[in-house]
């Protein structure tokens, strides 16, 4: 399809949501982003923002849905974000993983 029409659509049907997470989001989770946004009415309801533009929702979507387990998983594996953040930025997202993240015991 036309992705910048999809864009557009997406932009209309969350007009809070800031234009470069929302063409970030659409280019990374394409039709998906709307389970993450599922229940979100506003900003507020993204929770914290850990780093530029990623808030707990997205890093909690991605521990549910998308089997992330560390920062790692979200900033080198699932995005490249950890191009973009500088140490102080990637240390946050770890430390949000350390206290949020699933446990799984070895068996």
């Amino acid at each position: 399809g036309d992705f910048a029409a999809f864009v557009a659509r997406l932009r209309q049907r969350h007009g809070w949501l800031d234009a470069a997470v929302c063409a970030r989001w659409a280019r990374g989770y394409g039709t998906r982003v709307e389970h993450l946004l599922d229940g979100v009415r506003d900003v507020s309801g993204l929770g914290a923002q850990v780093a530029p533009g990623l808030h707990e929702a997205e890093l909690a979507y991605l521990a549910r849905a998308e089997w992330a387990r560390c920062a790692d998983d979200v900033l080198w594996r699932r995005s490249k974000l950890g191009l973009h953040f500088d140490a102080a930025q990637r240390s946050a997202v770890q430390r949000w993983f350390a206290r949020n993240a699933p446990r799984h015991s070895a068996r």
